[in-house]
């Protein structure tokens, strides 16, 4: 039988009955568990629900003709794409590590179901969707809350919601243990629609130095989950000691340890303090030795800082928990700096010119408005073409009055300082900063880092 034959005898077996189902599933799961026996399986989720929800994830996953066959099944298609962007999370869900929840709660016309959690030792990413009548209106958008839990950071924000879609929700713990469950609150609400248009360049500029007034949420439903997670997830991970000093660009550090977990990877450094710069960001990754790499974290937390300094202390990368390498290599390729005595950047805002700006990053314009000034900075990208944030979030007047930055934009490419028009450059990015009722005419600015060190030889450490 042809792989074709396969999904479209499994597509009309689920057609049947739960038993139908529950068989192809098994048998789906047996020819997968035969294909993998050499290489470590970390555990399959209780009950026969599991098996079932965890077997079609994996189909979908390894086998693209039947991720097209189930277009008519709009959540094993959705849970395909919500886990694409992570190569941890995608080989996390090929491995069968996976808890269903399928609890549903409807209010107001609204259903809100969270359909499954993947969880280790110290993050969980919550995965739902919410269903509700076309007429609605405007723009439906969700407050998240865990209740009275401390030290986890993520997903706060609201997000655009499409019917019937399925989102992600994160929740990560620095310091502490993911806790035995959690009180996951969704609150549904409507926005206004953005306009189709886009607003001049001009408009723009003023917006950005309008007060923003945030609004009271006029809330259609709220539904508050109580989320328990399997022990045997909640305590998956190995932290490997690793206590290797190493030098970059004259600075010391010590890789005292590397923490995998099946969501992700993190490497903790303990810098020397003889050092006479701040180590303010890596471009690196891991290779094992098949040659795969694991990169750093995208969309999430990338780094998080030592409590005792103004540098990072522990970097973030995808994991290597469910592959076949026995071997790691740290390579580094790239890392930023702030010296410990630099001084503040200067901008004399009347005639343009900077002063202590970061490596690689030019003033491109100080305009006085009505509302204050707009300043425009360019920089190249980084070696992921990943745009970053250039200042911290306050600022000082000559008389050391201190200011703060409520808000920034970046876009990629820049505007000619000629003639204006926008130069598709995908090397470099624009950060426009407003100073919302700021009048004087000399600023001061802290710059995140001030050097950038490119190692044409990447730094390399073992770490197993």
């Amino acid at each position: 039988m042809s792989r074709k034959e396969e999904y479209e005898a499994l597509l009309r077996e689920l057609e049947r009955t739960p038993d139908g189902l529950e068989n192809t599933v098994e048998r789906a799961l047996k020819r997968s568990k035969a294909s993998r026996k050499k290489r470590r399986i970390w555990g399959v989720p209780a009950g026969s629900l599991a098996a079932c929800f965890v077997g079609f994830v994996l189909l979908v996953n390894l086998f693209p003709p039947f991720a097209l066959a189930c277009g008519n099944v709009p959540l094993l298609r959705e849970l395909a794409k919500a886990v694409a962007w992570s190569p941890s999370l995608s080989a996390a869900v090929e491995n069968e590590y996976v808890q269903p929840m399928d609890q549903t709660q409807s209010q107001n016309g609204i259903t809100a179901t969270v359909h499954y959690v993947i969880v280790d030792r110290k993050k969980a990413s919550f995965f739902y969707s919410l269903d509700y009548d076309k007429d609605l209106g405007d723009r439906v958008e969700v407050d998240y809350a865990f209740g009275d839990i401390h030290g986890w950071a993520g997903t706060a924000g609201s997000y655009c919601e499409e019917a019937g879609e399925l989102k992600e929700i994160d929740m990560t713990f620095v310091d502490r243990d993911v806790p035995d469950a959690v009180d996951l609150t969704i609150k549904v609400y409507t926005t206004p629609l953005p306009s189709e248009t886009e607003p001049a360049e001009e408009n723009f500029k003023d917006d950005m130095l309008e007060e923003v007034i945030p609004e009271e949420p006029n809330y259609l439903a709220e539904f508050t989950f109580h989320l328990e997670f399997d022990p045997y997830f909640t305590a998956q991970g190995e932290v490997i000691p690793v206590d290797t000093a190493f030098d970059l660009a004259g600075q010391t550090f010590t890789l005292t340890e590397a923490e995998v977990y099946p969501t992700h990877l993190r490497l903790n450094l303990d810098d020397s303090p003889a050092n006479t710069a701040w180590l303010k960001g890596l471009d690196l990754y891991l290779e094992n030795e098949h040659g795969e790499r694991f990169e750093s974290a995208v969309n999430g937390i990338s780094a998080s800082g030592d409590l005792d300094g103004e540098g990072y202390a522990s970097f973030w990368l995808d994991s290597p928990f469910f592959s076949k390498g026995e071997h790691l290599t740290l390579h580094i390729s790239q890392a930023k700096w702030r010296s410990k005595d630099a001084p503040l950047a200067r901008l004399d805002l009347e005639k343009g010119t900077a002063e202590g700006l970061p490596e690689g990053v030019q003033l491109a314009g100080a305009e006085r408005r009505s509302g204050g000034w707009v300043l425009t900075f360019t920089a190249p990208l980084g070696a992921d073409r990943m745009m970053y944030s250039l200042f911290n979030g306050t600022y000082w007047d000559e008389n050391e009055a201190a200011y703060t930055i409520s808000q920034s934009g970046s876009s990629y490419g820049y505007s000619d300082p000629e003639t204006g028009a926008y130069v598709d450059d995908m090397t470099v990015f624009t950060e426009t900063i407003p100073l919302a009722g700021f009048d004087g005419g000399v600023v001061y600015l802290e710059p995140i880092f001030d050097t950038v060190t490119v190692f044409d030889t990447p730094v390399a450490i073992p770490i197993k």
